[in-house]
């Protein structure tokens, strides 16, 4: 089955992920999803941030059935959509998008990694920002040394491109990056938009 976007939020169908405008609590399953330590070495967010989405991961956030309240609109350029395993409804994951600077960003639950979730998770996001927002190109960066990202934008599409070597992350750290960018040579509007 084939979701359209609704009133107040957007839904991009993947063959096995479904992204989706998340509500407030749903954003805490989001960030819960990522408070881990194996995902604060690749995405290193700041203390605060981490310590409030472990509290909601002890919480159950993760545990909530997803799309429930209000939608969560984005402020600014900043977009995020919640990922969701269609099959079970449970919250999976999330993806970000910057539309100023063409960026994404997406991350998966422990419980959810090593399945190749992560190739719908980047295609989508490229689905979202080409589809839905009217966005040509966007960019993904990553560290040299994280191969299940490297393999997921691959698989999902992003191709190589030149960028800086190094990149600073939310919480200071210095990484060396690899960079990645997918294309649409015919961006369209959401009617939501």
């Amino acid at each position: 089955m084939r979701m359209r976007c609704r009133w107040g939020g957007h839904v991009v169908q993947m063959p096995r992920l479904r992204l989706q405008t998340p509500t407030a609590v749903d954003m805490a399953g989001v960030l819960a999803a990522a408070s881990d330590p194996h995902a604060q070495r690749w995405l290193g967010w700041t203390d605060k941030a981490v310590t409030r989405a472990r509290r909601w991961q002890e919480q159950g956030f993760l545990d909530v059935s997803p799309g429930r309240g209000a939608k969560r609109h984005p402020k600014g350029e900043d977009w995020l959509l919640a990922a969701v395993d269609p099959l079970g409804e449970r919250l999976v994951g999330g993806v970000s998008f910057h539309k100023k600077t063409g960026e994404i960003g997406g991350w998966l639950a422990p419980q959810f990694r090593g399945r190749g979730l992560g190739a719908d998770l980047f295609a989508g996001v490229a689905e979202f920002a080409h589809q839905h927002l009217g966005v040509p190109s966007v960019i993904a960066g990553t560290e040299t040394s994280n191969a299940a990202c490297i393999g997921a934008l691959s698989t999902a599409g992003f191709l190589p491109m030149d960028g800086p070597e190094k990149h600073v992350l939310a919480d200071g750290r210095v990484i060396p990056s690899r960079w990645f960018r997918h294309e649409s040579s015919s961006p369209s509007y959401c009617w939501r938009i």
